[in-house]
């Protein structure tokens, strides 16, 4: 029965039946013991009432020596302490009756038949108990699972004799593996070899399950079974893992048709580590602001931002849902209170002005964006209104307020895109790279690539279709990421903080890319499940707007492959500099601005030709592309007519859109970067001064 989710183990009814048998199973070898040393000693023809005596006596004093050693108490004990019990256990009957017999009468007791019979009980009992664990070894539940565990210490000899004890449970032990090569057995099980045989062993033995009982070095062993498994000949067995011991012992292991898997795991790589010292000078008593701040990577920017107490943290964000859950979280988990939550639109300029007017932020990390590949292709002119204009007006409030860093998150889907959202972030990439000795502030774009356990990522999904029975669907079986952790993710941004110059973009390493399939295989097998066997997995498609494999740095971005780009001697070894080409701002600006005509009327077929002028990298898909899907996939080079240059022909057709009048009307709302610096060196607030600017 269960608890609050947690599991509790009921005492078993059978237990003292199971006691009584062992009772009598021993009184039963003492007794044959005594008549055996009945037989070598005084033999039992005639028999007499003096041999009898004796023969009951000392069977009853050896079933009596077992009890007080405890040998009824550690029957899960290991086979060494066993037998040190039970030799106690006959040296103690055997002293007894050899005092016995100096006080009792020689007529009515035999004292050579008692020493004899604690001599012979020993190895008697001693083989009874040896023959019980093989039997219940060979005595499984039907359907049992040939069963390697991994460790040979406390946490392996616990889940061997638990095997060893629960006849029921579907576990056949064959052996064991572990690194120490001078262990030979673990409770009577043999050590088949290391961890680094297991791909061997699986397919000599046959195994259909890996329990993983080793609580040191966990998630290198983890990652030596999950190599072994995704290598093995036959079908690919189940990996169990055992919990931490804390875990248990503080009720944190819950029941779950899906455990709660380490992601850490899944990635089969040591996490990433950076020092935090050279993050603290930059947020330390300092007002800083998150956009996106309800969503994954905005929350754990949040929690990393609040250890190093910074003076204020401001929340900024679109859902109030989200945005009070955080909140709420730094206070009561983190006892960090030091927090205002301001509800708003990043693309609202004057919104976001005002917000920054208000709080005057010394650092922002603008994490703000729709994600989404798929629904995001399906809604064109808000991806882009969300993740360019807000970048744009977030950007510009920035620099009008004096801040010192800005550091925008982006993706690796940037390069080369085949989707909305990573053009919409290439530009936003654009946008900050712009800005670049414009002003005082320093702009700062970080680009990685998935992260796991975010909303609605792949393991969410995953562990969703796992719990509904499956299958799990992938929608290619070449499909590749990078992934890392959020907080792994997060770290790097804030290292990337502190490493990161003006006009930058900073790419995580994100390890060796991932495949997509072996993803979902390894989290059927960390949920104790055989993938294709228990749990099927589908694939369904590639979906618009996806590639198979992800890219994070272009040919172009990295000059020197063979060493790290960044001049900065204490940067970290998983950070790298994008080698970039100045972005003119003046230029950009003019196609932002057909941009936003394209958005507000809406033509989502424009939105895309302009998205192509900005990032001629990109390609969209044929869903994208309309009837004119020749002419969609030609676009002038940026180094044909200079830097962000227009095509021939297409500046004159958007500028004579009947829509531009009203749209340039509702453009009050757009604040220049001229406009931003000028507010911010006569110290006037960049709000205050649209405001005047407005009709």
């Amino acid at each position: 029965m269960t608890t609050g989710g947690a599991i509790r183990h009921e005492p078993s009814t059978d237990r003292p039946a199971r006691e009584s048998v062992r009772v009598a199973s021993d009184a039963l070898i003492a007794l044959v013991a005594a008549l055996a040393a009945a037989a070598l000693s005084v033999g039992l023809v005639p028999l007499q009432t003096q041999t009898v005596l004796s023969i009951v006596v000392t069977a009853s004093l050896i079933v009596l020596a077992l009890v007080i050693t405890g040998n009824y108490r550690h029957q899960g004990a290991q086979l060494q302490e066993a037998a040190l019990r039970l030799a106690a256990a006959c040296a103690l009957a055997a002293g007894a009756l050899a005092l016995f017999s100096l006080v009792a009468n020689a007529n009515v007791f035999a004292p050579q038949v008692s020493v004899t019979a604690a001599s012979l009980a020993f190895p008697m009992l001693l083989f009874a108990r040896l023959w019980n664990r093989v039997r219940r070894r060979s005595v499984k539940a039907p359907g049992a699972s040939r069963t390697i565990v991994v460790g040979a210490r406390d946490a392996a000899r616990a889940v061997i004799r638990l095997l060893d004890q629960r006849e029921s449970l579907p576990f056949d032990v064959v052996g064991c593996v572990d690194d120490d090569v001078a262990t030979r057995s673990v409770e009577g099980v043999p050590v088949l070899g290391k961890p680094a045989d297991l791909g061997a062993l699986i397919d000599a033995h046959s195994i259909e399950t890996i329990i993983v009982a080793a609580t040191s070095a966990r998630r290198r062993l983890v990652k030596i079974v999950m190599a072994a498994c995704a290598n093995a000949g036959g079908r690919r067995p189940a990996v169990k893992v055992l919990p931490h011991l804390d875990q248990l012992l503080t009720g944190r292991v819950e029941y779950s048709p899906v455990r709660d898997v380490r992601l850490e795991d899944l990635l089969q790589r040591d996490p990433v580590e950076v020092d935090p010292s050279r993050v603290a000078p930059h947020l330390e008593n300092r007002v800083v602001l998150v956009t996106g701040a309800g969503g994954s990577i905005g929350s754990e920017l949040c929690r990393q931002i609040s250890r190093f107490n910074p003076k204020l943290l401001v929340l900024v964000g679109h859902g109030e849902n989200s945005l009070v859950a955080i909140d709420q979280e730094l206070r009561t988990e983190l006892g960090f209170t030091k927090t205002e939550v301001a509800l708003a639109d990043v693309a609202d300029g004057f919104r976001v002005r005002s917000i920054f007017s208000q709080y005057r932020p010394h650092i922002v990390f603008h994490a703000a964006a729709h994600k989404h590949v798929p629904i995001l292709e399906s809604n064109v002119c808000e991806a882009v209104r969300n993740n360019v204009f807000g970048t744009h007006a977030v950007a510009l409030a920035a620099a009008a307020a004096g801040v010192a860093k800005f550091v925008m998150i982006s993706t690796d889907k940037a390069v080369n895109p085949t989707s909305v959202m990573g053009a919409t972030k290439r530009v936003a990439e654009l946008i900050c790279q712009s800005f670049e000795r414009r002003t005082g502030t320093e702009f700062v774009s970080v680009r990685f690539g998935n992260v796991l356990g975010s909303r609605g990522s792949v393991i969410d999904v995953f562990k969703k279709q796992i719990e509904m029975g499956g299958p799990l669907t992938v929608t290619h079986p070449d499909m590749v990421r990078y992934f890392m952790t959020i907080p792994e993710a997060v770290a790097l941004v804030l290292d990337a903080t502190a490493i990161g110059r003006d006009g930058q973009v900073c790419v995580l390493d994100m390890g060796k890319p991932v495949s997509v399939v072996e993803l979902a295989e390894n989290l059927v097998r960390l949920c104790g499940l055989r993938p294709y066997d228990d749990v099927d997995i589908v694939f369904t498609g590639i979906r618009p707007g996806e590639k198979l494999r992800e890219e994070i740095l272009t040919s172009h971005e990295l000059d020197n492959p063979d060493e790290h780009p960044s001049d900065d001697p204490t940067a970290h070894e998983r950070l790298f500099v994008a080698q970039q080409e100045r972005v003119v701002y003046e230029k950009l600006v003019g196609i932002l601005t057909d941009l936003e005509v394209a958005v507000r009327t809406p033509d989502a077929q424009t939105v895309i030709a302009t998205l192509r002028r900005l990032v001629p990298s990109f390609v969209p898909g044929d869903h994208l592309r309309g009837d004119d899907a020749e002419s969609a996939t030609h676009v002038t080079p940026l180094d044909a007519a200079g830097p962000l240059a227009p095509p021939p022909g297409e500046a004159d057709t958007i500028g004579e859109a009947p829509e531009q009048a009203p749209v340039q009307a509702q453009r009050a709302n757009v604040v220049s970067l001229e406009e931003a610096l000028a507010a911010r060196s006569a110290g006037i607030d960049a709000s205050d001064q649209a405001e005047v600017g407005r009709p």
